[in-house]
């Protein structure tokens, strides 16, 4: 016979998981640069973003709370520093590539905006 543990046992349980997921800022940067990224791929549209990150989240919630219940022993605090300096070098990443593909196109509006010494090797011939 399973004996199923009282709702306020229950409630006690889900809100200590969802403060220390609260707390786990490094998942959060995480979650947000890989929908930055998803954004610069083409994968993840401007007006369905907030849906992939909420979605990004819960997955991530689900996983802590797995793990959270099923192995206590597991240091998160240690695991959150990790997901702050993957989404740090994602970032950076993430900012390289964004300076790279949108100089050009930059260049481009402004020359044919005729930008005066825009586009010239002499600006003075």
């Amino acid at each position: 016979m399973t004996v199923i543990p009282p709702i306020d046992l229950v409630l006690a349980v889900l809100m200590q998981l969802i403060t220390m997921f609260a707390s786990l800022a490094g998942v959060a940067a995480l979650v947000a640069v890989l929908v930055q990224l998803g954004k610069f791929i083409g994968l993840i549209k401007d007006d369905t973003a907030h849906k992939w990150a909420a979605g990004l989240n819960l997955v991530a919630f689900i996983v802590f709370a797995v793990f959270g219940i099923f192995n206590p022993n597991i240091v998160y605090e240690v695991l959150d520093g990790y997901a702050a300096q993957i989404a740090a070098v994602a970032l950076f990443v993430l900012g390289f590539l964004t300076q790279m593909t949108t100089s050009k196109p930059f260049y481009t509006y402004f020359k044919n905006a005729r930008v005066p010494y825009l586009g010239y090797s002499n600006p003075r011939e």
